[in-house]
């Protein structure tokens, strides 16, 4: 049996490649990410279709999306990519093959009723809780905080083709039992979805044993809000640990921070940072925490357990799936 990847970007497609490459079961990584920063995860170049201009188109979009904003126009990059990047797939990309995977955080219409026309079934996954979780919890959570101006809703064009798309697939991939939950009280049905749990690079996130001068909490996420770390900021402060450190690593927006925060000396911003550079600061610290109010797994807290921290998590994640209280977490 073979599989076939369609991403637009990257998401945790890269290890599914390479474990399924491992087992011979890859035919082909479509993505727009090029070859040379696939093969850094172990998928061979030849297994790699790398549709470049994609993550180019998408990234020029986003800084026109700023100015946008600025001059409060409409405007929703993620759509275009999404409709374009199915549109490409869906025309050039079929292949021959017994599965393929697709979803990830964008649709894939166009791809599933082509793949359909071939015999060849299908995997959606999706990546973060049901929408109508998501739009609740966090809507309020922005309301709550006072920076309501600030969230940024899934555009609902987007959320309907999702919602098609797993209507279309064959079967529906979640990545966390609290995630599929999500989707079952919205009424997908349950014969359809199955759970597989993200793995772990053992062999880039891995104990390095190094002496730890201070006890530092890491904390690692893109999104301040939905990550939950305004409520860890203030625990970790109110507790006024000797020799202590808070590190937030990620592309956080410093503005939400400033609004809802009073960020103390040893609260350390680090910034977004290589995958590859995140176990030299796994390693460093003492123990991981990821309060967060929803997500569909949450890799991050596996790749801190492989590299021998605790964890601290929420319950709206994987964290219920892989912690055991007081052995591991």
């Amino acid at each position: 049996m073979k599989i076939s990847i369609y991403v637009r970007g990257r998401m945790f497609t890269f290890e599914i490649a390479r474990a399924l490459h491992e087992n011979d079961k890859l035919k082909f990584l479509i993505t727009g990410y090029p070859k040379f920063i696939v093969n850094k995860y172990n998928v061979p170049k030849n297994k790699t279709k790398s549709i470049i201009f994609l993550e180019i188109f998408y990234r020029i979009m986003k800084k026109i999306n700023k100015f946008s904003k600025i001059i409060k126009l409409d405007f929703y990059p993620v759509v275009i990519i999404d409709w374009l990047s199915d549109l490409i797939f869906s025309l050039f990309y079929i292949y021959k093959t017994e599965f393929i995977l697709l979803g990830f955080g964008s649709s894939g219409c166009k791809t599933l009723v082509k793949s359909k026309k071939k015999n060849i079934k299908s995997i959606y996954f999706v990546v973060n809780a049901a929408p109508s979780f998501r739009k609740s919890v966090l809507e309020n959570e922005y309301k709550k905080l006072g920076v309501a101006e600030y969230y940024n809703a899934e555009p609902d064009s987007l959320t309907k083709k999702i919602n098609q798309s797993i209507k279309l697939a064959d079967y529906v991939g979640c990545i966390s039992n609290f995630q599929k939950q999500t989707y079952l009280d919205e009424g997908i049905n349950e014969n359809k979805m199955f759970t597989s749990y993200l793995g772990v690079d053992t062999s880039v996130f891995f104990p390095q044993n190094l002496k730890k001068e201070k006890f530092i909490v890491i904390a690692v996420g893109n999104d301040f809000v939905r990550k939950g770390f305004k409520y860890l900021i203030e625990a970790f402060n109110s507790l006024k640990l000797p020799n202590s450190e808070l590190w937030l690593v990620g592309e956080i927006d410093k503005t939400l921070i400033s609004k809802t925060n009073k960020l103390e000396k040893n609260n350390i911003l680090f910034g977004s940072v290589n995958a590859f550079e995140l176990p030299k600061l796994y390693n460093q610290a003492t123990i991981s925490c990821l309060p967060t109010l929803e997500d569909g797994a949450a890799t991050v807290l596996l790749e801190a357990m492989a590299c021998g921290l605790p964890v601290i998590s929420s319950k709206f994640c994987i964290g219920p799936d892989i912690i055991k209280n007081e052995i591991n977490g």
